[in-house]
């Protein structure tokens, strides 16, 4: 008889560390995805999981943990895990040492916006960057963040599949503008003329961000770019 799922949530270097032991089925790994959600439900930052003391992972059990890839992925991933190799498509670490370098500790205010995949999401997503700006005071970049988050969704709406998710967070010295949409196709720079409408999206990500860069997510993927707040703010 398969011994039960056990998990034991733990705090190490002030980061929240999910213990899991035993065998996991699907039935077990939908009892881990609820116990990693309410996890960071309670964190202010990041979390490790740690999967060193499973003795066997269903194939039915890893399909489901594959669904906390979008929490595990770069720029800031919220949740590592350890061993690497496990489950794909995860922010992972040889060791809990490196797991806990790797993780987002930064507690940061955030908003996650659905948009609407038509000629309208580009400016519902500007209105929303807006209302974030002044909650969260980033007046300072705000109308840079504006054009950005417009030219990325823009070229979500018109070049790829829904849904369309925005994700925007803000820390003392950056924002993070994150687009998921439903094609795996990344974006790639056109020439445009002057009085184009469009076509110089990802020109104005090379210009206007300290890095950027786009990661996978089944079917679709992320377009994600760090922007820099200006010295002082």
């Amino acid at each position: 008889m398969p011994l039960p799922v056990l998990l034991r949530q733990e705090s190490c270097d002030g980061v929240s560390v999910l213990r899991v032991s035993g065998e996991v089925d699907a039935s077990g790994a939908d009892a881990l995805v609820t116990a990693v959600q309410r996890v960071l439900s309670k964190a202010s930052a990041g979390m490790v999981l740690d999967l060193s003391a499973v003795t066997d992972l269903a194939e039915a059990a890893r399909d489901l943990l594959t669904g906390l890839a979008p929490l595990s992925q770069q720029p800031r991933p919220r949740v590592v895990l350890y061993p690497e190799g496990v489950v794909a498509g995860m922010a992972a670490a040889s060791g809990l040492g490196a797991a806990l370098g790797q993780v987002d500790r930064r507690a940061a205010p955030r908003t996650l916006i659905d948009v609407e995949h038509s000629v309208n999401g580009p400016a519902l997503a500007r209105a929303a960057v807006t209302d974030f700006a002044q909650r969260v005071g980033i007046d300072e970049v705000c109308d840079d963040v504006v054009l950005l988050v417009s030219e990325m969704v823009t070229n979500a709406v018109r070049h790829a599949s829904p849904p369309v998710r925005l994700e925007l967070q803000s820390q003392a010295g950056d924002v993070v503008i994150a687009v998921r949409d439903g094609s795996p196709e990344e974006p790639e720079p056109r020439d445009a003329d002057e009085d184009a409408e469009g076509g110089r999206g990802m020109l104005l990500v090379d210009l206007l961000t300290s890095e950027h860069g786009v990661r996978s997510q089944p079917p679709g993927k992320t377009v994600w770019a760090r922007l820099l707040r200006r010295s002082g703010s």
